[in-house]
């Protein structure tokens, strides 16, 4: 059987002498993975349209057990990011993160789209610390949601009720979302009100309309941190 697919390289490990296996994330199938035959050798053509971070056209040829990639055309490279190394440091360890979490061939167009989009946003700001980092923690917020778990912070996760303006509020991974400091119990961890802000605007806008936002950092490292205990909590870590 073959597959056309377009995919982002995830990862590549080398295995034989020549051989490499190759984790995509597609559009048509979700996370897949597939072996390249020779693909080290000098000579090989494959290898330029194959490279980690990469959006190519892959083929995949499969019978039993893991596939094979036939043939690779390399549509967007994504030199911003590949020029500055912070940058291509960011991405890779997004990158992955994503991959370490999603599950093999479980189709979702709408996390490619917004996996592909986060590539082309971060390409263009490379460089910029301060917007990268506001556009990655704006993506795993809104990965997270489309995974089914969404931070609630537009009222108490707890009891529903209306976040305090100018009080306290507190995150808590168990109840999923942010609450008010009298439901605050054990494992949640207090956080400021323009964190709170920046995570209803993340899930209420576009990818890039973030990047029109100002935000201090300490902000934004602040949702970070929300987002590895949320996450951390949802796979058990």
């Amino acid at each position: 059987m073959e597959l056309r697919l377009t995919a982002i390289v995830l990862r590549k490990r080398e295995i034989g002498e020549t051989d490499r296996l190759y984790t995509f994330y597609t559009r048509e199938m979700g996370k897949v993975q597939a072996k390249a035959i020779g693909v080290r050798k000098s000579a090989a053509k494959l290898a330029s349209a194959l490279e980690t971070l990469s959006l190519s056209d892959v083929t995949v040829v499969r019978g039993k057990g893991t596939g094979r990639v036939a043939g690779a055309t390399v549509e967007e490279y994504f030199p911003g990011i590949r020029e500055d190394f912070s940058t291509l440091s960011l991405a890779l360890g997004t990158i992955a993160e994503f991959e370490g979490i999603v599950g093999l061939e479980q189709p979702d167009p709408t996390l490619f789209s917004l996996l592909y989009e986060y590539l082309k946003l971060l390409d263009h700001v490379a460089g910029d610390t301060e917007r990268s980092a506001l556009l990655t923690e704006a993506f795993f917020v809104k990965f997270l949601d489309e995974l089914g778990y969404r931070i609630e912070a537009e009222s108490c996760a707890i009891s529903g009720e209306a976040l305090n303006h100018g009080g306290r509020c507190f995150f808590s991974p168990m109840a999923g979302g942010i609450v008010r400091e009298e439901h605050a119990g054990q494992g949640a961890v207090s956080v400021g009100e323009n964190a709170v802000k920046l995570i209803r605007l993340f899930l209420g806008n576009h990818l890039g309309s973030v990047l029109k936002l100002r935000a201090g950092t300490v902000d934004v490292a602040e949702v970070g941190r929300i987002r590895r205990l949320f996450l951390g909590y949802v796979l058990g870590k």
